[in-house]
């Protein structure tokens, strides 16, 4: 299905908070679930958007508005941000905390994507049904 034929899906607006990743989390999961999708999928979306979302907040540094839908047996999630600038995969650092969250995407997207917005971005995943 082509990205224009995409039917909306719900959204959610997350207050420029890291507790609420927690929300978005769930959001996913409830979603994932009504459209039927199986927990191994489920479970690497939600893992997926909690990167997303961390990441527009760090540093998108705006509040994150999140979409969940779903194309041709893939469950299609888009956090946007108010920044336009791209997020980079970092050079692995086996003692650091963080960076890895594009990583994360890269392993466990079935394709991802960044969209220009007029406000800033939309980073996009998907990822495919388990068979």
């Amino acid at each position: 299905m082509a990205e224009s034929a995409r039917r909306p899906g719900p959204t959610l607006v997350l207050s420029h908070d890291l507790g609420e990743v927690g929300r978005a989390r769930s959001f996913v999961r409830k979603h994932c679930n009504a459209l039927g999708f199986d927990d191994d999928t489920c479970d690497a979306a939600i893992l997926l958007t909690s990167e997303a979302v961390t990441n527009a907040f760090i540093h998108g540094r705006s509040e994150a508005r999140l979409r969940v839908t779903a194309a041709e047996g893939r469950l299609h999630v888009e956090v946007a941000d108010d920044n336009s600038r791209h997020p980079q995969r970092l050079d692995q650092d086996a003692d650091a905390l963080d960076g890895r969250g594009m990583a994360i995407v890269q392993q466990l997207a079935t394709r991802w994507g960044v969209r220009d917005d007029p406000y800033g971005k939309t980073v996009w995943f998907e990822v495919a049904a388990r068979r």
